[in-house]
C-alpha cells in the first residue's frame, strides 16, 4: 500500500511539473528572429521594378464552405470530416500552382498536421507546390511541450522567387487570453529583398475577436511605426494579409443576423501615416462569416484582405479571386506594385 501512494505520489508531482511547464512556456509571447524558419533558394534573380504579391489566409485546411466555426458564432470547432479537409487542401494546392508566376506569395494560417485539421498538411502541400523559392515561416500558434499526434502549429509564411537579402519579425501587442492555455504570439514576418529597389515585403494577420477592436489597433499602430520607420530608412515597403479591419466599404446581399457582425470594425484611417494607401478590391470579397457554412446570399461577406503600400510604391493593380469561398474562409487578392521615385523636398 505504502509503495502504491508513493508512486501515485511521484505520477501526481510529475504530471504538476508538466502542467506548469507547459503553461509557462505556452504563456510566452514575444517574437523575435530566432522564431522563424529560414528555407533559402539558391540562384535567385533579384527583384526589379515590379512585383506581383499575392496573399491568402488558408484557414488551416479546415474552413471550407462547408464549415462553420465556434468563435464566429458557430457550432463546430472542427472541420466537417478529414475527406472535407483534404478536398480543401487539394483545392488550395491547385489555386497556388496557377499563381507561380507570383513574385512573392504571402499565407497566414499555414498549418501543419494537427488534430483541427485532422492531420492534413496544409503546410507541406503548400510548400511543395511552391518549392523552389525562398521560404520564411513564423508559427503565431504553437503547443509547445505537446507531442504529436496532438501537437498544434500554425502560422504566418512568405514565399519568394525572387532573392531574399533577409528575413525578420515584427512583434505585436499580445491579447490576454489563450486556447487550453495557449496564448498566440502576434507578430509580422517579413522578407527584405534583394536588388537596388529595396523592396521590404511583411505578412499581417491581427487578431480578430478582440473586444471593440482594441487589441488589434493597437498591433496597426504599432506595426505602422515600424513601417514609416522601414520606409524612412529608404526600403518600399509592402505589408499584405489579413488585416481584421474592414479596407473598403461592401455591400453584398446577405442575410446574416447582426449579432454575427460582432468582430467587424472599420480601417482606422488616421492610422495611416500621410501617403501610405490601402490596395483592396471591393468587388470581390476576401473574407465570409463563420457561424454558418457557406450559402451564397446568406452569409455576410466583404473585404478584410488586401496591402498598404509606402509612399514610395505605386499600385498598378489589384484584385481579389471569386472561388466561392470553396477551401477556406478567405479569398485571394492579388497586387501588382511598382518602385516609384518620390521627388525631392
Amino acid at each position: 500500500m505504502k509503495r502504491a501512494l508513493i508512486i501515485l505520489a511521484v505520477l501526481v508531482a510529475a504530471a504538476a511539473l508538466y502542467v506548469g511547464a507547459f503553461l509557462t512556456v505556452n504563456h510566452q509571447v514575444s517574437a523575435e528572429v530566432a522564431d522563424l524558419e529560414r528555407k533559402p533558394a539558391a540562384e535567385l534573380s533579384e527583384a526589379g521594378d515590379a512585383l506581383d504579391i499575392l496573399i491568402w489566409n488558408v484557414g488551416y485546411g479546415g474552413l471550407g464552405a462547408g464549415s462553420d466555426f465556434v468563435s464566429d458564432g458557430g457550432e463546430h470547432l472542427f472541420p466537417p470530416s478529414r475527406r472535407a479537409v483534404r478536398e480543401n487542401v487539394a483545392g488550395i494546392e491547385a489555386f497556388l500552382a496557377t499563381q507561380n508566376d507570383a513574385d512573392v506569395v504571402i499565407m497566414q494560417e499555414t498549418a501543419g498536421a494537427g488534430p483541427v485539421n485532422y492531420w492534413v498538411d496544409v503546410r507541406g502541400r503548400a510548400e511543395h507546390v511552391l518549392r523552389d523559392r525562398d521560404n520564411t515561416f513564423f508559427s503565431d500558434f504553437k503547443t509547445r511541450l505537446l507531442p504529436w499526434p496532438l501537437h498544434l502549429e500554425h502560422g504566418q509564411a512568405l514565399y519568394a522567387r525572387v532573392a531574399v537579402q533577409g528575413a525578420d519579425v515584427v512583434a505585436l501587442p499580445a491579447e490576454d487570453s489563450g486556447f487550453l492555455g495557449v496564448r498566440r504570439r502576434y507578430a509580422s514576418p517579413l522578407v527584405r529583398l534583394a536588388g537596388e529597389k529595396n523592396w521590404t515585403i511583411a505578412s499581417v494577420h491581427l487578431a480578430a475577436f478582440d473586444e471593440d477592436a482594441a487589441v488589434r489597433t493597437r498591433q496597426l499602430r504599432e506595426l505602422m511605426a515600424w513601417a514609416q520607420a522601414e520606409y524612412e530608412s529608404g526600403r518600399r515597403v509592402v505589408i499584405g494579409g489579413d488585416w481584421n479591419f474592414q479596407l473598403a466599404e461592401t455591400n453584398f446581399p446577405n442575410t446574416t443576423d447582426a449579432r454575427f457582425l460582432f468582430w467587424l470594425f472599420p480601417f482606422p484611417q488616421d492610422a495611416l501615416p500621410p501617403g501610405w494607401r490601402i490596395a483592396a478590391d471591393a468587388s470581390i470579397p476576401s473574407v465570409r462569416t463563420n457561424y454558418q457554412a457557406y450559402v451564397p446570399g446568406e452569409n455576410y461577406v466583404t473585404t478584410i484582405d488586401g496591402f498598404i503600400v509606402s509612399p514610395n510604391v505605386a499600385v498598378e493593380s489589384v484584385h481579389g479571386f471569386d472561388l466561392g469561398f470553396a477551401h477556406t474562409d478567405h479569398q485571394p487578392v492579388r497586387v501588382r506594385v511598382r518602385a516609384i521615385e518620390e521627388a525631392a523636398e
